[in-house]
Order: C-alpha cells, then structure tokens, then sequence
C-alpha cells in the first residue's frame, strides 16, 4: 500500500511539474526568451531536427534587424513582425537594413557531426508595415531602374543577443560558403527554400553558433527584400530550419 501511495504520489507530481514548465510557442510573445524540445526523427542512423519558433515546440530563436540610418543606428529591433533586407530613404534619408537571426536548437548537435542536409525555408508577406513598398523587384515595378534585390545569408563569427544588437555593435560575419537569396519575381509572397548544408556544417565545425545574416548584395537604394518572421501569426509561415545529420 506505501508503495501504491508513493508511486501514485510521484506520478501526480511529474504531471504537475510537465504542465507548468510547458509553453505554447504557438501564442508566445517573446519567442526569444524560451528554449523548448526539438521535433526530431531518427532512421537509419540519421537525425533530422525542425527548428523555428512553433514548430511542435521547435526550438527558440534570436532575432533583430539594424539599420544604418542615423536616427537608429543605435536602436535595438528585436520585435519586428517581418525578416527584411533593404536599402531604402526614410523621409530623404537613406538607410540600410541587415536581419541577424540565430536558431538556438542548433547547439544541441555536438561538434564534429557530419551534417547530411540543412535547409532553411523563409516565406513572403502579403503585406509589410516596416516595408509597405513590399520587394522592390518584380515585373512592373516601379523600382527596377535602381536595379536587383539579391541578398546573402551569411554565417555570422561575433557574438551577440536580440534585445542588444543594434547596427554600431553587430557582429562580425563571413562570406565563407555564404549563399545566395535569388532576386524577387513578385511585390508580395515570394518565398525561398535555400540550401545552407555547408553554413550549418561550418556553424558545428565552430563550436559556436551564432546564427546567420541576410542582407542584400548591393546596398544600395532602392532595394527591398521582405519575408516573414518568427512574431507572425501563422506558424506555418515562420523561419524554419530542417536539418539532417549523422548520429
């Protein structure tokens, strides 16, 4: 009978504990501030991992954009709506636009993991309050004249956090393996689904994972490049990133 007793004692107190801990990254507020387990599959010697902000509890995620426009450049955006890249004019002013991201989850895999595959998958807005030109390139646009919106992703070398970034004191970051976000073909919805195996090979190979950048290959106006971030409202539609290694 004790033993019932303590037995059924441990089990409403592990139930407990479960439910308090849990949080729904789904409604989260500050998906920045909270780590959770990872959607994971293993088969034949593989795992494969989805991070991104609400993808069954999938990992948090640090994020912020800086500009360089004078007014901001010491201004921390660490909870903007929208990923973006742009080279732009605010009010005759210009400014450029960098997004810093990093996906905690990737510091789980231990140093010296042979990555299969990463893919990282960013999809468009419809609509964009920090970016209410949408992409600058498309056919029709009104901005082709000042030429293309390629941008990078790159790996970034510098430490850094969310809330502190700013552009005076972004990290450093490296074109090594750097890989290529394709121009727009529409003002809105443009989605991209990149191959980044070697990014996050050399992000394990550090030992430290501080994340990625996107930012437009020319810096120049008038160039925007828009997708969503991981604040959106829609789950699905957030930063996602799949990745396949050997355990």
């Amino acid at each position: 009978m004790k033993s019932a007793n303590l037995f059924l004692t441990l089990t409403v107190v592990s139930v407990f504990m479960m439910s308090s801990c849990r949080k729904d990254l789904a409604t989260d507020t500050n998906p920045q501030q909270n780590a959770q387990t990872l959607n994971a599959q293993i088969k034949d010697g593989q795992k494969t991992i989805t991070l991104g902000v609400g993808y069954e509890k999938a990992g948090s995620q640090d994020d912020a954009t800086v500009y360089s426009h004078p007014d901001w450049v010491n201004r921390n955006f660490s909870t903007e709506v929208d990923f973006l890249a742009l080279s732009w004019t605010f009010q005759g002013v210009p400014g450029t636009g960098r997004q810093f991201f990093k996906f905690n989850g990737l510091s789980t895999i231990p140093s010296g993991t042979t990555i299969i595959s990463a893919t990282l998958t960013l999809t468009g807005v419809s609509t964009s309050v920090a970016a209410p030109q949408g992409n600058s390139y498309y056919p029709g646009s009104p901005y082709n004249s000042f030429g293309t919106n390629p941008a990078w992703v790159k790996r970034v070398t510098g430490t850094w956090t969310g809330n502190t970034i700013t552009w005076n004191n972004q990290p450093s970051t490296t074109t090594t393996n750097a890989v290529t976000v394709p121009a727009s073909t529409s003002q809105w919805n443009y989605s991209v689904t990149l191959n980044v195996t070697a990014l996050v090979q050399d992000i394990i190979n550090s030992g430290q994972n501080n994340g990625f950048s996107l930012q437009l290959q020319t810096e120049a106006y008038y160039r925007s490049l828009i997708f969503t971030g991981p604040r959106n409202a829609d789950v699905s539609n957030r930063p996602k990133l799949v990745i396949t290694y050997e355990i």
